[in-house]
């Protein structure tokens, strides 16, 4: 494997951000090095959101083969990258979350709820989620239309400063506010595609199920040339913490012969405490938690919340749907227990734990959980 991208079991020491996304099945690497090519290779895209640590990104992915292995591959690394002006700040958090070769709304998920562990461990409260959607392709052309139409319908009333701004970027409409007839813009939700419907509803559906505080933002808006669907932030009395947005349609525009379905969700938030030192052991998973149907895998979210609490170590495949896929994973982990959050167990908000040896099971209330995870550890089933 490249020496830009050496897993955790190579590092001697990790602190408890890093720990965390790895609780969350994100692999730890070390931040890719910004080459000359990736300069190059965003030359007529413009910067956008460390554009270019987005390419980086994709060059690992490609060259490290991680595009051969099962996917989504989930990886998590710090900012800035190296080769970058920009230097790390001390007193900052800054990192990234990014789930490459997916389409699914479960990788939005993943990060945003992976995100608010490591910003709640850091000291912030109050967290909110903005969240808007731009759809795909045949979303955007009709959005664009629209936007275009409503420039040209009101253009007279808008300052002379937003008329030249919009000659470059006719989005930048979406981001006023002082005028009247800014109020009556078209918004991207509502030129969705059925399929980005879907995708977004679902997204909404986990904020709801797993009780995430959110609005949808009409503002919020990725680069057009990259962007897809979901696109997402996390503040804090309203201070933006956290970026996301998937940009599938990067890869083929820097060069590559096909997208690389992917989101990415950037963190900068100041450190109100001092980040501690955790030992980089070998992961061995006590439990594995499997799930099909649904209401089953947004259930996963609330149960790996608690197991975080316990401290315990959990592997999962929360992005995977096939049942016998999620239990090849299982036997293979040697995990000693699994977790078993089917249709009727999501609706009854319990989780059944089997001992992979013994085979004996036992149904755990989820607001029992917690305490009961400790004592299976203890004392065994």
């Amino acid at each position: 494997m490249d020496s830009e991208t050496v897993t955790v079991k190579d590092l001697e020491k990790i602190n408890e951000v890093h720990k965390i996304a790895r609780f969350y099945g994100f692999r730890l690497v070390n931040s890719p090095k910004i080459e000359k090519q990736d300069f190059d290779s965003i030359k007529n895209l413009g910067e956008y959101r460390n554009l270019v640590e987005k390419v980086a990104l994709l060059r690992i992915y490609f060259d490290n083969k991680f595009i051969s292995s099962p996917q989504p591959v989930c990886i998590y690394c710090d900012r800035p990258f190296p080769g970058l002006k920009e230097k790390k700040k001390s007193n900052y958090l800054e990192g990234s979350l990014a789930c490459l070769g997916s389409t699914k709304s479960i990788c939005e998920c993943l990060c945003i709820e992976s995100a608010l562990s490591i910003l709640n461990k850091i000291g912030y409260k109050n967290l909110e989620i903005h969240v808007n959607s731009v759809g795909d392709k045949e979303s955007m052309v009709e959005f664009q239309k629209r936007i275009v139409a409503f420039i040209r319908k009101n253009i007279n009333d808008f300052p002379t400063n937003l008329r030249q701004t919009l000659k470059k970027d006719i989005f930048a409409i979406l981001r006023e506010n002082e005028n009247e007839c800014y109020k009556e813009c078209p918004k991207s939700i509502d030129f969705l595609s059925e399929q980005s419907r879907n995708h977004f509803k679902e997204v909404l559906e986990f904020l709801e199920t797993t009780e995430i505080p959110y609005q949808v933002d009409h503002k919020l808006f990725s680069n057009s040339d990259i962007g897809t669907e979901t696109v997402f932030s996390i503040n804090s009395d309203g201070e933006e913490l956290a970026f996301g947005f998937r940009f599938s349609k990067l890869a083929k525009k820097i060069g590559y012969k096909k997208d690389a379905p992917g989101c990415i969700l950037d963190i900068s938030a100041h450190l109100k405490k001092k980040l501690k030192k955790v030992k980089a052991r070998e992961f061995k998973p006590q439990f594995y938690l499997v799930q099909f149907g649904p209401e089953a895998k947004l259930k996963s979210f609330s149960v790996l919340r608690e197991l975080e609490k316990t401290g315990t170590n959990v592997l999962h495949s929360i992005t995977k749907d096939k049942l016998g896929t999620q239990m090849g994973a299982a036997h293979n982990s040697e995990a000693l227990y699994l977790l078993i959050i089917g249709q009727k167990e999501a609706l009854e908000n319990t989780v059944m734990v089997r001992n992979t040896i013994t085979h004996a099971q036992t149904i755990i209330p989820l607001s029992q959980f917690a305490n009961c995870i400790k004592e299976i550890i203890k004392d065994g089933i």
